[in-house]
């Protein structure tokens, strides 16, 4: 369906939508490589503190990046293949419910890695509050899709 006032189409958005995903994953990527110099960087900018005081902050972020940078591939490629379903058509599936699984997983396990984190700086604790909330709702997402998979499923019996 065309939007009328835009032009703007499903297959437009789902392209756009596989497109940034793409760029997320290969900026992952580059984090992956790039991780001791970011580490680096929030070494010297970082002013907190926290219960455990560390001369190598350094390589406690880089340690942190490396984690959550393997959690956010792991959901990059789970919501790619997700959104490969929906345009192949194929909406209300158990896959579908499974990728919003893992990448729900994820982000809950990036919010704990940060909370463990936090030890050596408070400031990810706001990350890991972020987290946790959008693994939440993404718990929610994943059980609503659960349940419009098991009616799909009734739907199709009964016909």
């Amino acid at each position: 369906m065309v939007n009328e006032l835009t032009g703007w189409s499903e297959m437009k958005s789902l392209k756009l939508s596989r497109f940034l995903v793409a760029g997320l994953f290969f900026l992952l990527i580059v984090v992956l490589f790039t991780a001791h110099i970011i580490a680096d960087w929030f070494s010297i900018i970082s002013v907190g503190e926290g219960f455990i005081k560390s001369e190598r902050l350094d390589i406690v972020v880089t340690v942190m990046i490396y984690i959550c940078d393997v959690f956010a591939i792991t959901a990059v490629v789970a919501l790619n293949k997700l959104l490969s379903n929906i345009s192949n058509e194929e909406v209300f599936t158990e896959q579908n419910t499974k990728c919003l699984r893992i990448i729900s997983w994820c982000i809950v396990f990036a919010g704990i890695t940060f909370i463990v984190f936090s030890l050596w700086r408070y400031e990810f604790l706001f990350a890991a509050f972020f987290a946790m909330f959008l693994g939440l709702v993404m718990r929610v997402l994943k059980n609503v899709f659960e349940k419009a998979v098991e009616l799909k499923s009734e739907n199709d019996f009964t016909i």
